[in-house]
């Protein structure tokens, strides 16, 4: 009997006795807007570990989704395109924190930057701060893409003001709010919502959604 709940908890985790979203859904909404088809590996990645963001409903799901791939290009850039030649120098500084012979540009598929966060993510995740002496970790390693990217949403975005009332323009503040709904860049913030859009209609979600949040 212990088996078969251990079984059955293992299961559900990695989502095989339900999906919240199918892998034609998650195929479906990366390529409508444009992008190559997923993995199969990257869908399974993407299903089975909602959990560690806290993320139970399809819409959060679509949410979060849109968000990273607007962030990797569709999944493609584990690195930041402008930086992975030569690291971005004098850029995502932070006196204090930063090893020697280590860039804290964006990776993985919410693109982490800064050492505070690598730092924060490592220990939350893995227990010490070794990301921080290791930083390309993140683009190298297609779990450690992932886990970064679900640990963002979970303590930066699940539980913001609004999230969970379907307000989409309460995520992309979370993510990139002083650029995207405050500075110069609300173009970009709009571009978020509408790709939203397309991924609602491909997880079968009625309605453009909820567009308050970040500039309105």
């Amino acid at each position: 009997m212990k088996l078969l709940v251990a079984v059955a908890v293992f299961a559900m985790a990695n989502g095989a006795f339900g999906q919240l979203v199918t892998q034609a859904q998650f195929n479906s909404a990366t390529t409508r807007l444009g992008y190559p088809a997923p993995s199969g590996a990257q869908y399974n990645a993407f299903n089975s570990n909602l959990h560690k963001a806290s993320i139970t409903t399809k819409q959060e799901a679509a949410m979060a989704l849109t968000h990273y791939l607007h962030e990797s290009d569709g999944l493609r850039a584990k690195r930041e395109y402008r930086c992975a030649q030569n690291g971005c120098p004098g850029e995502y500084q932070t006196p204090g924190c930063d090893r020697n012979g280590q860039r804290y540009y964006g990776r993985g598929y919410i693109q982490l930057t800064w050492c505070y966060n690598y730092r924060q993510a490592s220990i939350e995740l893995y227990g010490n701060d070794w990301m921080v002496d290791d930083a390309d970790a993140v683009a190298r390693d297609e779990y450690i893409a992932w886990d970064t990217a679900f640990w963002f949403w979970r303590v930066n975005v699940h539980s913001r003001s609004g999230v969970q009332e379907g307000r989409f323009g309460a995520t992309t503040r979370a993510i990139n709010g002083g650029l995207e709904c405050d500075g110069a860049y609300q173009h970009i913030a709009r571009q978020r919502f509408q790709n939203y859009g397309v991924v609602r209609s491909a997880f079968g979600l009625s309605g453009a959604g909820d567009e308050r949040g970040c500039y309105n």
